[in-house]
C-alpha cells in the first residue's frame, strides 16, 4: 500500500494534470482530415464571407494566403499531437518530475505559441487586403476570439 504523503499526493497531482493535458492535446489536434478545429475553421471562412462580404478581387488576393496558412497549420498541429503523445509517453512512464516531461511540455508549448503566431500573422497579412470596415470587423472578431470565455 502506498502511503499518501504530501509527496505522494503531489506526484499524484502532476501526472494526473499531465495526463489531462496531454488527452486534451491529443483529441483537440488532428489525426483525420476532419477534426472539430475544420469544423472551427469553416465557421471562420463562412463568417468570413458572410460578414466582411469579400469581392470578388479580395478572394482571389486572399487565397494564396488561405492555402499558404493551411499547410502552416497542418505542419504545427502534427508538431503539437507529436508533442501530446510524447508527453502522454512520458507520463505513462509515470516518474514525477521527469526530465521527459519537461521537454515534451516544453515542445508542446512552443508548438502551440508557434500556432497561435502564425494565426495571428495570418490575420494581419488577410487584414492588408481588406477594406478599413471590413479589416476593423476582423479585428474585432479576432480580438473577442481571443478572450476567456
Amino acid at each position: 500500500m502506498i502511503r499518501c504523503t504530501p509527496r505522494v499526493l503531489w506526484a499524484l497531482a502532476t501526472i494526473l494534470l499531465a495526463g489531462a493535458t496531454a488527452f486534451l492535446v491529443t483529441r483537440s489536434t488532428p489525426h483525420a482530415p476532419a477534426t472539430p478545429s475544420a469544423a472551427a475553421e469553416d465557421d471562420f471562412h463562412h463568417w468570413m464571407h458572410e460578414q466582411l462580404k469579400l469581392t470578388p478581387a479580395q478572394h482571389d488576393a486572399l487565397d494564396p494566403i488561405e492555402k499558404a496558412f493551411e499547410k502552416e497549420r497542418a505542419r504545427l498541429r502534427a508538431e503539437i499531437a507529436g508533442a501530446g503523445r510524447d508527453l502522454a509517453d512520458a507520463v505513462r512512464r509515470g516518474k514525477s518530475g521527469a526530465p521527459e516531461i519537461d521537454v515534451a511540455l516544453t515542445r508542446l508549448n512552443a508548438a502551440q505559441a508557434a500556432l497561435q503566431r502564425a494565426t495571428l500573422a495570418h490575420f494581419f497579412a488577410m487584414k492588408d487586403h481588406l477594406e478599413p470596415a471590413q479589416a476593423e470587423k476582423l479585428l474585432q472578431w479576432t480580438h473577442d476570439s481571443i478572450l476567456p470565455r
